[in-house]
């Protein structure tokens, strides 16, 4: 089996009936087909008319999109994004709320998001902060009196203190968290992130890792680095053009939400 195939085959677990109804245009004779060589499903995404159809569902009157996965139109705004880069020499990248401006690496960003891995990685991190998940940890002080810590997945520092209290074999899932974490608000919520860990929340964030972490410069490159160390720890999990690229992950996580996801006028993740 290729890596595309078995990229294709990750795919073919995340999308529904449904999904695969909206890919080939309500065509119910073409699931199975799809079912059985999911790779076609990575050729039906390249298809900009395909892509923009699901990612126009919201104006959809016939409703056939309203029903599809999170994972499906992530997977289309980053197919469609990722395919736009290919022939340019520079790509806009932001540094500010509407500022942006041209870096000339766009082959460099084209070739790392024309990986089929890199595609589903950035596809499956978005599609799980469709809903987030938070919790109480509970441990016993130093009286012995039960103590419930809150916790959710946007608080990189909280849900790093998480590790303390996780076993070891379970922990490579905790540092993929807050390395999606990171790589997330950095690339789709860079304004949040700036004001959640500017200042002291760089050294809370950096004292919860055990990282040494930068309180000089953008936060953004501090979110990527952290994106970094948390994947070296996840035994392999992340593909390693993530962990050697961060900036490229985010970077293209930062086109994505700039076209298809908010256009500056989300300034925060909904809790």
């Amino acid at each position: 089996m290729t890596s595309r195939e078995a990229v294709a085959g990750r795919y073919g677990e995340h999308l529904t009936d449904r999904d695969l109804l909206a890919l080939t245009d309500d065509r119910p004779d073409q699931v199975p087909a799809l079912r059985r060589r999911p790779e076609l499903v990575l050729d039906l995404l390249d298809r900009p008319a395909v892509a923009d159809a699901v990612l126009s569902a919201t104006h959809d009157p016939g409703e056939r999109f309203r029903y599809v996965s999170p994972f499906l139109v992530f997977a289309a705004a980053v197919h469609r994004t990722a395919n736009a880069l290919v022939g340019r020499t520079s790509v806009l990248d932001r540094t500010g709320p509407r500022a942006r401006i041209p870096v000339l690496d766009g082959p460099v960003l084209a070739a790392f998001a024309a990986d089929p891995a890199h595609r589903l990685f950035l596809a499956e991190l978005l599609a799980s902060y469709a809903r987030l998940t938070s919790g109480v940890a509970w441990r016993r002080d130093g009286r012995g009196r039960p103590r419930g810590r809150r916790w959710d997945e946007l608080d990189l520092p909280r849900l790093a203190e998480l590790l303390a209290d996780t076993p070891e074999d379970a922990r490579p899932g905790v540092w993929r968290r807050i390395g999606d974490g990171a790589l997330f608000l950095a690339g789709v919520f860079p304004e949040y992130a700036e004001r959640t860990y500017g200042s002291t929340g760089t050294r809370h964030l950096g004292r919860a890792t055990g990282f040494r972490l930068a309180t000089d410069g953008p936060v953004s490159d501090l979110l990527e680095d952290l994106a970094a160390r948390a994947y070296r720890q996840t035994r392999g999990a992340v593909p390693p053009g993530v962990v050697d690229s961060p900036r490229s992950a985010r970077r293209l996580l930062t086109l994505v939400a700039d076209q298809h996801l908010h256009h500056d006028s989300v300034i925060g993740p909904g809790r």
